[in-house]
């Protein structure tokens, strides 16, 4: 396993790790503020843009994790750890194909046509409530990532 690809696992889970993050803890709160058409246009285009840029960082962070998993020798506490890292990488990703894409696609549309509809509340309180899971899920991914990478550095496992 190199540090490079621990490296690119790290920074393209990062990505969507601070995203999740972002709106469990401050996004959230803030949106429970806002009029339903502002919220509306607000996700809507956000999810416009982010739904298009985002998959390239999670696909990276999946691809390279999963080629970690392999590159540190199956069965080594290094490969463990990028298999954990997996599954927290793959909580969100589901997650988000079956609750937050399909919301995601509803809020853009709605944003596009100007229109904002009847159940726009309803709608981010679905993908609320399932915000939290997916930064958990990312939470898990970047603790098995960190301790992937840190479990291969020479010398930092060495007896004192």
């Amino acid at each position: 396993m190199t540090l490079l690809g621990g490296g690119l696992a790290l920074l393209s889970a990062g990505v969507v790790y601070g995203t999740d993050v972002f709106f469990a803890v401050v996004g959230k709160p803030a949106l429970e503020r806002v009029g339903d058409a502002a919220l509306t246009e607000t996700m809507g285009r956000l999810h416009q843009v982010g739904d298009v840029r985002m998959p390239l960082f999670g696909a990276t962070a999946l691809l390279s994790t999963l080629g970690l998993s392999f590159a540190a020798g199956l069965g080594t506490a290094a490969s463990g750890f990028a298999l954990l890292a997996l599954v927290g990488l793959g909580v969100q990703l589901l997650t988000y194909l079956r609750v937050a894409g399909p919301v995601n696609r509803a809020q853009t549309a709605a944003a596009e046509s100007g229109v904002t509809p009847a159940n726009a509340r309803e709608l981010q309180r679905r993908w609320d409530n399932v915000i939290v899971l997916r930064a958990c899920g990312m939470t898990v991914g970047m603790l098995g990532l960190s301790l992937c990478v840190l479990s291969t550095v020479p010398g930092l496992n060495a007896p004192a």
